[in-house]
């Protein structure tokens, strides 16, 4: 007869040695702004009050980019260091949550989602061999605010999820999600459960950084097929519209 504690370990070890953990990217890949640019006056109000200044800010061409590393590049040229980010994280973190807060109450940046975002996201989270998170470039209050908003953060609440905090270098952050599910499991997964989605040739280069696999979606801004193509994901597709074929690639990868 089997000790049913030892059967139990067995089994959710099975489980956890057979889980897909998905590592969603969100703008341009769960849900877009409305508004070209919006996000730059939260930045430049924030940076304004950490640093004393916006920097080159406004020349910027953020896609795929964590929001440390949009704030390590606007002010570089002045000597930040991400050094001095990271030690004043708390108080970034802080302003940046109140300065978001004020420009998404003025109308300044309004989201929507990605068609076929809330089935995909619903479907997984109901089914017991995959498990949802965040890997994104987001700091985790813009993060939080902006998935609110548009009702997908109940899928990431409480989830190990990798945010830009954490690194200004975006590969940095799978690692960090390998570490954070390793931690919460109590598990020693292996870097192809872990399946990235994400829209632009920086999310494919932080999955193959880790060894994990990667879905690039064709929804992000200024990306073409070829250029995504070129960095050879492991599935390319248009949009998270077909679900059930998205089911598939993710127990097939």
């Amino acid at each position: 007869m089997h000790d049913s504690h030892t059967l139990h370990n067995s089994q959710s070890k099975n489980l956890l040695q057979n889980l897909r953990i998905l590592l969603w990217d969100i703008d341009g890949t769960l849900m877009r702004s409305t508004v070209q640019g919006g996000y730059k006056k939260y930045f430049s109000r924030t940076l304004q009050k950490v640093f004393g200044s916006a920097g080159n800010l406004d020349d910027l061409v953020p896609s795929g980019m964590t929001d440390t590393q949009i704030m390590y590049e606007a002010l570089k040229s002045e000597g930040l260091t991400p050094e001095r980010i990271f030690e004043r994280k708390e108080e970034l973190l802080e302003v940046f949550k109140t300065e978001m807060a004020t420009v998404l109450a003025e109308n300044g940046e309004p989201y929507e989602k990605l068609a076929g975002a809330d089935e995909i996201l619903a479907a997984t989270d109901e089914n017991p061999n995959f498990v949802n998170a965040l890997l994104t470039g987001n700091l985790s209050v813009a993060a939080q605010a902006k998935l609110q908003s548009i009702d997908l953060w109940k899928y990431f609440d409480g989830a190990p999820n990798a945010f830009g905090e954490v690194s200004h270098r975006r590969n940095d952050l799978a690692t960090e999600a390998g570490k954070l599910f390793n931690e919460k499991y109590d598990f020693d997964f292996k870097p192809e459960q872990f399946i990235v989605i994400g829209d632009t040739p920086n999310d494919i280069a932080c999955a193959r950084h880790f060894g994990a696999k990667c879905v690039a979606v064709l929804t992000g801004k200024n990306q073409t097929r070829e250029k995504l193509a070129e960095c050879q994901p492991d599935a390319l597709i248009e949009d998270l519209t077909d679900t059930e074929k998205l089911l598939e690639i993710f127990a097939r990868l």
